[in-house]
């Protein structure tokens, strides 16, 4: 009769044990079985970002009159390195940035190209033989919810994809619903929520795949019950079932 009640102790623990296991499939990003056209290759023409109110921009002025280039640079010399925010342009609410001298120029929704082309053509009424620099600075991503490092990260790419983004959140913890992404993005001053499925093949071909500056990820648990059992490790199961064992050798003796 004892080993009956050893094996039904035995059973139920291991059940328990099982129940706390995310099944594989909840593991896995971009899966066959989610993409109702499963095809081959998947195409998506990267965007091209332009620049929008409140961007930073990096901005330095070439010329082979050093000298006079000097009073155009934002840069400043900072003893242990340079703080990007001291050197970067902050594009106004208008759109515009403010250059020494030359006043406000207008580089809402251009590319980095043609704001190239224009600050050149602005300041050919000051310096001849002159050539811009221009980068982003200062784009930032959120992640949160259930990952291995939540938090803000800056990135100095143009533009970064959705699984670049996670990884810099060092990747989902087992427990993170890969199909169930909330995607905050904010467009003049409006604020919407997508839902992005990472286990569809297809979400290459999303508006959401490349992400932009300011976009917040949150990351879903799978279920409730998931998050609540955590904390069983097989440490835990172990434990659990030696003192099981123990409790049972000395209520049969």
């Amino acid at each position: 009769m004892k080993y009956q009640h050893f094996l039904i102790l035995t059973l139920a623990i291991f059940a328990l044990a099982l129940s706390s296991c995310v099944p594989q499939e909840k593991l896995k990003y971009v899966q066959d079985e989610t993409t109702s056209s499963l095809k081959s290759e998947y195409l998506k023409a990267r965007p091209v970002k332009r620049i929008q109110p409140f961007d930073n921009l990096y901005i330095k002025v070439l010329s082979i009159e050093e000298q006079n280039a000097r009073i155009f640079s934002n840069e400043t010399n900072l003893s242990g390195g340079m703080d990007i925010n001291l050197i970067s342009y902050t594009v106004n609410a208008q759109g515009k940035v403010d250059f020494p001298f030359v006043g406000e120029i207008d580089v809402n929704n251009l590319t980095l190209k043609e704001a190239k082309d224009k600050i050149e053509s602005e300041l050919a009424q000051y310096l001849s033989n002159t050539s811009i620099m221009i980068k982003f600075v200062n784009s930032n991503i959120t992640v949160l919810g259930d990952v291995r490092n939540q938090g803000e990260f800056p990135f100095y790419k143009e533009q970064i994809n959705i699984f670049q983004a996670i990884g810099y959140a060092g990747g989902m913890t087992d427990f993170g619903d890969r199909s169930k992404i909330t995607l905050i993005r904010e467009r003049n001053g409006v604020y919407q929520y997508h839902l992005v499925d990472l286990t569809d093949k297809a979400i290459i071909e999303s508006d959401y795949f490349y992400l932009q500056p300011n976009d917040v990820l949150i990351v879903e648990p799978i279920k409730t019950k998931y998050r609540n059992l955590r904390t069983f490790t097989y440490s835990t199961f172990l434990a659990t079932l030696t003192t099981a064992i123990t409790v049972l050798y000395f209520f049969q003796r």
